[in-house]
């Protein structure tokens, strides 16, 4: 592998910071909680048919329990028997704050598909953008 390659691609053409912004809201709003990794509980969660999303905190751990009154979620999974996208977004102020997630290269006020497998890769699925464009359209 190169080492130029990273496990990251910026998706906010596709999926804008505004797009993530009401997905969350939605999820919030509308969903409910359930844990899905060993990382964190009680993860906002909604179950889109056929695949779930969940929000995870951009503090990480120091929000153990997702508790959208202790911080914001910068995290979106999609999830379904096969699949695992992790959908990241970069706000203002995130990098400096040393949000959860953040790599270098990443910039603010950016959305980015994120490879949980760590392997290099140069196009977004076509699956993944079919669950986009399903969960915009809440």
């Amino acid at each position: 592998m190169n080492s130029s390659q990273t496990n990251f691609l910026k998706i906010t053409n596709q999926f804008s910071v505004e797009d993530f912004e009401k997905v969350k809201e939605f999820i919030l709003e509308k969903g409910n909680t359930k844990t899905y990794r060993n990382f964190d509980n009680n993860n906002p969660y909604h179950n889109f048919g056929k695949f779930q999303g969940y929000l995870g905190a951009d503090i990480g751990q120091q929000n153990i329990y997702n508790d959208p009154k202790i911080s914001d979620f910068n995290e979106l999974t999609l999830k379904d028997n096969d699949h695992y996208y992790k959908i990241l977004i970069v706000r203002k102020g995130d990098i400096q704050a040393s949000k959860k997630g953040i790599q270098n290269g990443m910039q603010e006020n950016e959305v980015y598909f994120v490879n949980v497998y760590q392997a290099g890769f140069d196009k977004i699925s076509d699956l993944l953008l079919e669950y986009l464009k399903l969960i915009k359209n809440k």
